[in-house]
């Protein structure tokens, strides 16, 4: 894929002899995360690596092996999965887990503000799903907010979860002693509009810690704001361990559905964890109580384990008038983000996984560039992604300050694999490829023409405009990438796909 040097040193090298860095996705207080591709499965996968600074920093280094211990052993489809973990010749720490495309809450909450009740619901229930299993194997995440739970596009689903991010969860067979030491270190042990109080007067967690946390994200999903808000850090806590929780708006208090919500989220919310949930099954079986109806995405088999009461699911919102109904399912997404954490956690029979396809489509720019589709973003490029739409429509290249590019697709080509577009080209006289396929030694075919080239090499295009590269190698996908150079020289490296 694209070398965005500039970005990154370590874009474009080989990492560990097995992963080629595509791009920087995200950079954290100990740590980076790359967009690699896996050279011996072909597979794009997301890299977590700990920064050489703190290689020999065991306190460090022990928190980010906590979360791949963490995570490990933690299967469900709604946590971002694990792939692999290791530590390279030099020192670095690393592991490798699910690329995912798609947005964070925190990031679909600053631009809708409030979500629509079966929207939130739907969120909720698939994250506490999540956390009843990672409960149900001794880990209790300690870190939950928004910005953790990850919204992708599955191919059955429109709106799928993934939990992230459990680099400062507890398991139950830490050493206290060690537990003291990352806490004197400095790491922030939660984020503070969603630490409980004992959380924030430095006492031991368990399961009700992340109950009370998925309770304060429920409410934000509903009202727009978490219940503990203040001008600072001080306040925000102090809120959080003496002010009572506001009150249902007027409008609501009226309705039986939002007064048995309210309850419920006050047990949720309670100061005191001996007065919360006993558990996230609990809370889950209380949310059960409103007979609000399951989003498709969360699904159990028909065999339901003993642990769990059978789910009679009864819609009752359409007996309500319009104006209720808008109130209704506002709170019923309140309630329901508590629901789910409990159900999963005694679940013995597996949720089904949405079917995964691998035959996808690439793009390159080159500068980084958002690739939008009929307004849905894919990603940054590079970046791979499915095309299942209708034709025609019209693939969108927009990187900052410089001119759009669309690129119309007519009718789909089972050849073409994919776009390459130059979006700021130094114009010359004529164009070059700069091609490059992990693994090297792939046979080159310009416009269908057998050129005695193999890559990495460099192609004299034909057309300033656009062309067809072809790569060939034995033992893997054939690749098509349509290239646009408006003029000026190209770069293209790609990862080539086993069959």
């Amino acid at each position: 894929m694209y070398n965005h040097m500039g970005s990154d040193p370590l874009v474009g090298t080989l990492f560990g002899g097995r992963y080629l860095i595509n791009f920087l996705i995200a950079k954290g207080g100990m740590g980076n995360i790359y967009q690699v591709n896996d050279i011996r499965t072909g597979r794009i996968v997301a890299l977590k690596m700990l920064r050489s600074e703190f290689s020999a920093d065991q306190i460090v280094v022990h928190r980010f092996e906590r979360e791949v211990d963490a995570v490990a052993c933690l299967k469900h489809p709604n946590i971002c999965q694990l792939f692999e973990s290791g530590c390279t010749i030099e020192g670095i720490h690393y592991f490798t887990m699910e690329y995912l495309v798609g947005k964070p809450l925190d990031q679909v909450l600053r631009e809708e503000q409030v979500l629509e009740p079966e929207k939130a619901v739907n969120y909720i229930i698939q994250t506490a799903s999540a956390l009843c299993d990672a409960h149900n194997h001794g880990v209790i995440h300690r870190d939950l907010k928004p910005a953790n739970i990850f919204i992708v596009h599955q191919e059955d689903e429109e709106d799928f979860i993934k939990v992230l991010d459990f680099g400062v969860a507890k398991v139950d067979d830490d050493v206290q002693q060690v537990q003291e030491k990352l806490t004197r270190a400095g790491s922030t042990l939660g984020t503070p509009y969603y630490m409980s109080p004992e959380q924030i007067q430095g006492l031991s967690v368990d399961g009700r810690t992340d109950v009370y946390a998925l309770g304060v994200i429920l409410w934000e999903c509903l009202f727009g704001r978490p219940p503990f808000v203040g001008r600072n850090l001080l306040e925000i806590f102090d809120a959080a361990i003496n002010d009572k929780l506001p009150k249902l708006p007027k409008p609501y208090r009226i309705i039986p559905f939002w007064k048995k919500v309210y309850r419920i989220l006050a047990k949720a919310l309670e100061k005191n964890r001996e007065q919360r949930y006993s558990s996230m099954k609990d809370f889950l079986r209380a949310l059960e109580t409103l007979n609000v109806p399951y989003p498709k995405a969360y699904r159990i088999s028909e065999s339901t384990p003993k642990s769990l009461p059978s789910l009679n699911v009864v819609q009752q919102l359409h007996k309500v008038s319009p104006l209720k109904m808008v109130i209704f399912g506002t709170i019923a997404i309140l309630l329901l983000g508590a629901v789910i954490g409990v159900v999963v956690y005694c679940v013995d029979e597996p949720v089904e996984i949405p079917a995964q396809r691998f035959d996808t489509y690439k793009f390159f720019s080159d500068v980084p560039a958002q690739v939008i589709v009929n307004n849905s973003v894919l990603g940054t490029t590079p970046v791979s992604a499915d095309l299942s739409y209708s034709v025609p429509f019209t693939i969108k290249f927009a990187a900052r300050d410089i001119p759009e590019f669309d690129v119309t697709i007519r009718e789909l080509s089972e050849s073409v694999t994919g776009y390459a577009v130059n979006l700021a080209p130094r114009r010359v006289e004529r164009p070059m490829a700069y091609v490059e396929t992990v693994p090297p030694g792939a046979d080159v075919f310009v416009n269908g023409v057998h050129y005695p080239l193999q890559t990495p090499c460099n192609i004299a295009l034909i057309s300033p405009t656009e062309v067809l590269l072809e790569f060939r190698h034995e033992g893997y996908r054939s690749e098509v990438i349509h290239v646009i150079p408006n003029g000026g020289d190209i770069k293209v490296r790609t990862n080539l796909f086993r069959p």
